[in-house]
């Protein structure tokens, strides 16, 4: 299969492996074969965000928390607090009232401590899909791509 974009794959990799095999086995295969070349293409962090992104695996929260608890510095930050922050930046319905109330401070350090999460997240977004899509060039799974 030829894919737009590095996300596109993804999601539907970890799509069609949540689903029965059933007749599609040589999806189940392809989705394989794309989530594998992930795993040994990429770092263990960037790993941990696509488990959480596109799997929805709890499995990556604890490198990636103890990655934003690093980026947050000095204090005490809860691991509820900051699984909370990153299943907001996945789109999980969280406002900021309840990151607030989970770190257990004021709605200026929240918003603060959300936002240096996201950037990040972001950062971890943008070198993942870049190491992705380059590699995935090379093996003809992007479209354009012979």
């Amino acid at each position: 299969m030829k894919f737009a974009n590095p996300e596109r794959a993804l999601r539907w990799a970890y799509e069609t492996n949540s689903r029965p095999i059933g007749d599609n086995v040589d999806r189940h295969s392809e989705a394989a074969l794309i989530i594998g070349l992930c795993e040994r293409v990429l770092p263990v962090l960037h790993m941990a965000y696509v488990r959480i992104q596109f799997g929805r695996e709890a499995s990556g929260f604890p490198v990636l928390s103890n990655h934003l608890a690093h980026t947050f510095g000095t204090g005490l930050h809860s691991r509820r607090s900051i699984e909370k922050i990153i299943r907001a930046y996945c789109g999980e319905k969280i406002g900021l009232r309840e990151i607030r109330k989970a770190m257990n401070c004021g709605m200026l350090k929240a918003a603060s401590y959300r936002n240096q999460a996201y950037d990040a997240l972001d950062v971890i977004h943008v070198q993942s899909m870049d190491r992705l899509r380059t590699e995935m060039e090379v093996r003809g799974y992007m479209a354009g791509q012979s």
